[in-house]
Parts: C-alpha cells; structure tokens; sequence
C-alpha cells in the first residue's frame, strides 16, 4: 500500500512541473556586456590624452603661463619652455632681437668682450664697433682716435710718397698732402717754387714767356699771314732759351699748329722770303736760338691761333700750349 502511494506522489510532480528541457535565448537579445578595461588578446591598449587643462607646470617648476628663472623661456600650456624675450626679458650681456636674446655680434664675439679682429667691440646693441681704448691695436698699427691705422686712405703708408696719386704723401698724421720735394710730380709736369706746374694747364698771349721745362722755355714773338707760290702760311718768330746746365735736344716736329681747327705743315715755303729759319738740333747750356718757324696751312682763315708743343722728353704724352695769337 504504502509503495502505491510513493508512485502516485511522484506521478503527480511530474504532471505538475513537465520534463526539463534546454534553453534558448531569445533572437534579438543584446550582446554580452565588455567588462571595462579588458583588452582583447594581441591588441594595445587606447591611449587617452590627458586633458591640456590637467598640466600646471613645466618640468623646472614653473607654473604655466609663468615666466622661467631662465631667461627667455616661458611655459606654455602643453608644459614646455619656449622663448619669449618680449614677455620675459633678456638675461645680462644679451639683447632682445623680436622673441629671442643675442648673446653675440655677427662675428661671434661675446656681448661686452673685444673682438679678435681689434680694434673692434661687441657693445650692448650687438654691433661691432671700433674701441681701441678698450681693445687696444694689433701690432704694426697706430691708434688714431678709437681706430687703428698703418696707411692713408688710398693706402699708402706713413711717410710713404702715393703711388696712386703723385706727388701726394701720407704724413705722420696718415694725411694725403702734397710734398713734390719727396715725391716728385707727374710725368707732364715739373717743379717750380717747390710746387708742381703744368705749363700746358695755362693760357698764354703772343710775347708771353712759356716755361716748358724747369729750364727750357720759349716766347713767340710776331705772327704773320704770308701767301706764298705754294699755299697761304703763318709766318711765326721764334725764341727758345735753355737756362739749364744741360744740353736739350729741338726737333720741328716738336711743335705743331693749328688754324681752325686745321693742323699746318712744318715746311720751307715756295716763293716766299724766308729770312732766318729756327736752327733746330742741339741747344746747349745756358744758350738761346730765334728763328722763324713757316707752317703751311691746308685751308681756311680765323681770328685766333694756337700753337701746340710737343714736350721733348715725354713724346709719349701730347702737351697743348693754347697761345692767342693776333697776326702782326
């Protein structure tokens, strides 16, 4: 009896709960759920970027938007150091060019320190100037003022004759003056009076003593317009004295002459009293020849008359003696 109870109690419990059986989740049901900060394997994990507000200070201590103990450096706010002469200034010895500070001239040298190159100093701007008091002068140089010199301006060197510009010399002061006893003049002039005369840099008149040289000079005396068998000449009377110790040599074709503009030809004119000719050769010391020189001209007629002169011992080098010439 008591084992058709038991049957009939489990009976009932399976009629009241059914078989068990397998569950299935239902289609649209969301996935599982990642646990935050699991990283799948094989995969880093994201990097977050600190806030920019979290940084407060650069790593020597200064506070962001501070400027640095170190000029010019001021912290930004991604924590780093950057230059800001304008903001912070500039420490000793350097100069604020825009956002940055100079500590040196162009050529390296330290602000406030000479310059290898004397007698130059780097001043507070920077610049290089010229500072002997500070920096003294190299070797060889003397000091003028706060520079250094050893020549003129053009060069030349103390109590040194120019080779530039003749008969100038460079005095104890490295001046330029002129000084012909040392140094002589140009090659188309000659001393006078201790100075240097050009002779052709003048204007003369008929009867005027010209000074070629410093001892040959020579005067036209009389001007004559002569129609001759073989062409018109000017007829001119000649005086050319030497004063020196020396003999000169006199050639005609030294002397040359021009009628508007017109050179004449030196020659012995045709049908025409000649009188005395100038007696060309050796003229010697201290001796005087007057002649008369025949030039024939090509064409043409003026008022006025020069006569050109050919220096005897420079023929390299044309010289022009303009003499105003009236016809006698």
């Amino acid at each position: 009896m008591k084992l058709v109870f038991a049957l009939l109690l489990v009976g009932m419990l399976f009629l009241g709960f059914g078989c068990p059986s397998e569950e299935v989740p239902p289609e649209d049901s969301p996935p599982e759920e990642e646990i935050p900060g699991e990283v799948p394997e094989g995969e880093k994990p994201e990097e977050i970027p600190e806030e920019e507000g979290n940084i407060t200070e650069c790593l020597d201590g200064t506070l962001v938007g501070k400027c640095s103990i170190s000029k010019p450096k001021v912290c930004d706010i991604y924590g780093n150091l950057v230059d800001d002469a304008e903001r912070c200034g500039c420490p000793e010895n350097s100069v604020k060019r825009g956002s940055e500070c100079i500590f040196s001239c162009e050529d390296g040298t330290p602000i406030g320190s000479c310059s290898i190159d004397q007698p130059f100093y780097c001043n507070s701007e920077a610049v290089l100037e010229e500072k002997v008091s500070t920096c003294g002068c190299p070797p060889g140089y003397d000091v003028y003022g706060e520079s250094c010199k050893n020549s003129c301006e053009d060069g030349t060197s103390k109590y040194s004759c120019s080779t530039a510009s003749p008969p100038y010399y460079c005095d104890e002061d490295y001046e330029l003056i002129m000084n012909p006893l040392v140094c002589g003049c140009h090659s188309w002039e000659f001393l006078l009076e201790g100075k240097c005369f050009d002779p052709s840099a003048q204007e003369y008149t008929k009867g005027e003593t010209l000074r070629v040289t410093e001892t040959l000079s020579m005067r036209i005396d009389k001007v004559y317009l002569e129609n001759c068998d073989d062409g018109t000449y000017m007829r001119i009377q000649l005086t050319v004295a030497n004063s020196g110790k020396d003999s000169v040599e006199l050639d005609e074709n030294h002397f040359k002459f021009f009628r508007d503009e017109n050179r004449g030809e030196t020659r012995r004119p045709s049908g025409c009293s000649v009188g005395h000719m100038f007696r060309w050769g050796t003229l010697r010391a201290e001796e005087t020849e007057v002649g008369q020189m025949w030039f024939r001209l090509a064409r043409g007629a003026g008022d006025e008359y020069h006569m050109e002169y050919l220096h005897y011992y420079t023929p390299s080098v044309l010289k022009e003696f303009y003499i105003n010439l009236e016809e006698d």
